[in-house]
């Protein structure tokens, strides 16, 4: 009974004078043992010695958001612009984050201010109003080097917004808007040179396919006739015709040839042959005829 009561009196002591400390998830406590720095309590249940040990601060862990106010920056070509940022941190070493700078919070956005004049400062307007990624990137690497020293780890810095001056945004709408009428006209006009040249092939191709339908129906009509020539001709050796009856239907042929629209008529050698033999079976009908009238 009395050893109980004795560690009943132990735990009621170390209950009321705060012995036992409670931490939070994604929090620390750092402790001091008689005024210095002893050792840093992980969340849940810890342990102290009262009156010897005592609970100095608690730091959050997480990510912290730290906005900073607008500022007046100066450009390389001499534009004041307004620029605000927001400053993405975490507290990677807590002993440094409370032992190594008296005001963390004050410390870094005064760092990133300075950090930031000096970079735009650096950059003529229109590289500031495109380059946000790389200004981003420099300034964190910057702050991470500076503030290594502080425990603390900048994970991103973003840009809000980046605000020229009043006249300078009507000449920046002004020669947008001229940009704009710009690539409209030139696409216009690719459009309507597209345009035509597709016409041209078209019509090109429609002349062609003209010209070629043509020649197919010359060459059909050729083949026709030649073939109707073929088969008379075969068909008139077939009945036993002359070879002056030949002559006389090969004339005949000569002279349609004629009576169409060309003006001049080609005639093949063959043709002058049965010429002349026209001309002496003439001839001996005319002999034949005088003969018959003297007697």
């Amino acid at each position: 009974m009395i050893i109980a009561l004795v560690i009943f009196l132990f735990i009621a002591f170390m209950l009321f004078f705060g012995a036992f400390i409670i931490v939070r998830q994604g929090h620390c406590a750092l402790v001091t043992r008689l005024g210095s720095y002893h050792t840093t309590l992980k969340p849940g249940l810890n342990i102290i010695i009262p009156f010897i040990d005592t609970v100095d601060r608690t730091i959050d862990l997480r990510e912290q958001v730290l906005p900073l106010a607008s500022q007046s920056v100066i450009t390389k070509d001499n534009v004041n612009i307004q620029v605000d940022a927001v400053v993405y941190y975490q507290i990677v070493n807590p002993f440094s984050a409370v032992y190594e700078i008296n005001n963390l919070i004050f410390a870094i956005e005064q760092l990133s201010l300075t950090s930031l004049r000096n970079i735009i400062g650096e950059m003529v307007l229109d590289d500031t109003l495109t380059s946000r990624d790389m200004i981003n990137t420099k300034l964190q690497q910057i702050i991470d080097i500076a503030a290594s020293k502080w425990g603390i780890k900048t994970n991103r810095i973003e840009l809000k917004d980046i605000n020229p001056p009043a006249d300078i945004q009507r000449a920046m709408n002004v020669q947008m808007e001229a940009e704009r009428n710009k690539r409209a006209a030139i696409l216009n006009a690719e459009g309507e040179r597209e345009a035509a040249i597709l016409r041209a092939d078209g019509e090109k191709q429609a002349t062609i396919k003209h010209a070629e339908a043509q020649a197919q129906k010359l060459k059909l009509e050729v083949d026709a006739q030649a073939s109707t020539s073929r088969n008379l001709i075969e068909n008139l050796k077939e009945a036993g015709a002359t070879k002056e009856v030949l002559q006389l239907i090969y004339m005949e042929t000569l002279q349609k040839l004629a009576d169409g629209k060309a003006n001049k008529i080609f005639i093949p050698t063959e043709s002058m042959t049965a010429l002349g033999g026209l001309a002496a079976a003439g001839e001996l009908f005319n002999q034949q005829a005088t003969q018959a009238k003297n007697n």
